[in-house]
């Protein structure tokens, strides 16, 4: 029973924050689902090749950028005023006398100019399956709940009458 608790209050948890799209800081990291396919274009020979929609990324949280953490093929996170959030673009040029990076997304023409001290993140990590998963659950959040607990329901029920035939 006990396990059954935990194993609820820690779904729960996730799916509240998954449902409210808050990303709990663990080891100065937050994770984030990509919901525009900016970042979804050909493949490159970089680390982060490309990001599909609707995947999942680790993001190492920065406060600010320089040419020692930042490099070309990167890509960075940084608040745009235009879509009211973070947007994760690919370095393509970095200038250090005026501090700029030049951003472009895989999948888009435009380029955008972003301070050095504008940057609030660097991803270090992609899954696709993951973020869809994420993703799934995020539509579908009363429906799973649900099968969970039934199936919480019928591993408690099966102890319970394994417990009685052993009296």
């Amino acid at each position: 029973m006990t396990i059954s608790v935990a194993v609820i209050i820690a779904l729960a948890a996730v799916v509240a924050l998954m449902v409210f799209d808050k990303s709990p800081d663990l080891l100065n990291s937050e994770f984030r689902v990509i919901v525009t396919n900016s970042m979804d274009g050909e493949p490159t020979e970089y680390d982060i090749s490309t990001i599909p929609v609707n995947s999942l990324v680790a993001i190492h949280k920065m406060d600010g950028g320089s040419t020692e953490t930042v490099h070309i093929g990167d890509v960075i996170g940084f608040r745009s005023e235009t879509v009211h959030g973070n947007v994760y673009h690919r370095v393509i040029n970095i200038d250090p006398t005026s501090q700029i990076f030049t951003t472009k997304g895989d999948n888009t023409h435009s380029t955008e100019s972003i301070p050095f001290g504008d940057v609030n993140g660097k991803v270090v990590n992609v899954s696709p399956l993951a973020g869809q998963a994420i993703t799934y659950l995020q539509k579908n959040t009363l429906f799973v709940l649900a099968v969970i607990i039934i199936l919480v329901v019928m591993v408690e029920a099966v102890s319970y009458v394994l417990r009685l035939g052993k009296e």
